[in-house]
């Protein structure tokens, strides 16, 4: 069946407020913060951007020290500039039913006039509007007018088509997502061919199946049409981020 155009048309992004600062959130398996250096070196990069801030030198430890014990959790640090305090830490646990989840997900194709940015920003009000009228459970997919994919309002996108898979460029108009980053050099070392390059609308009529990679979740699909080659290649993605097990990102 086609994807249809974009049922929903959002406003231009309000400006947001920048001084609630910035965060990020981690998946804690066993103990140990996934991935936490690419994170903090993301959050690194935006304080330096907006702010010309810096994060304490010993963060790191104090997430080591909040995650441990935790079976499987969630951990997020927000970094304000005039805070008290460079980073506050919060952890509660995270239902294992939603890490790498076997069912296909709802995905709704959102018009708008640009992305949310670069920057993982606390002030998420419009991309909770636009949640919001996408409805519950339903992953709403950013499309600029001109029909190029964005990302989602909490992942970034990936097509998958013959088995091959290509996601949209860092041009600045969305997040740089760790995952995003740790899915690429999985698929390049199973020997899957991905690509970074402008996608549209008539990409993602043509995809098999669409990938969204996000630090919690790490790898949700939506299905559009059966292909072995492209379902081989989702499970063996998903195989590669399993982290359940004590390897994986």
């Amino acid at each position: 069946m086609p994807w249809p155009d974009p049922q929903i048309d959002f406003a231009p992004a309000p400006e947001a407020d920048l001084s609630l600062g910035v965060f990020e959130t981690l998946l804690v398996v066993d103990g140990r913060p996934l991935e936490a250096g690419r994170h903090l070196e993301r959050l690194r990069g935006s304080l330096r951007v907006l702010y010309g801030a810096e994060l304490a030198a010993d963060l790191e430890r104090h997430l080591a020290d909040a995650a441990a014990g935790q079976r499987l959790a969630r951990l997020r640090i927000d970094a304000a500039p005039h805070a008290p305090s460079p980073a506050q830490i919060a952890v509660r646990p995270f239902d294992p039913a939603l890490v790498l989840a076997p069912d296909d997900v709802a995905v709704v194709t959102v018009r708008v006039s640009a992305g949310a940015g670069p920057h993982k920003l606390i002030d998420r009000g419009w991309l909770a509007r636009i949640e919001a009228a996408a409805g519950e459970g339903a992953r709403p997919l950013l499309v600029r007018r001109s029909g190029a994919l964005l990302e989602t309002t909490r992942a970034n996108v990936f097509l998958l088509r013959h088995g091959e898979l290509a996601t949209p460029p860092l041009d600045g108009s969305i997040l740089p997502g760790v995952m995003r980053e740790v899915v690429l050099e999985r698929a390049r070392s199973l020997g899957i061919a991905a690509r970074e390059v402008p996608l549209t609308l008539e990409d993602l009529r043509a995809a098999d199946m669409v990938l969204l990679s996000g630090s919690l979740r790490l790898l949700e699909r939506a299905r559009l049409r059966g292909d072995r080659r492209s379902d081989a290649a989702a499970a063996r993605l998903a195989g590669a981020l399993d982290v359940r097990g004590g390897g994986g990102s």
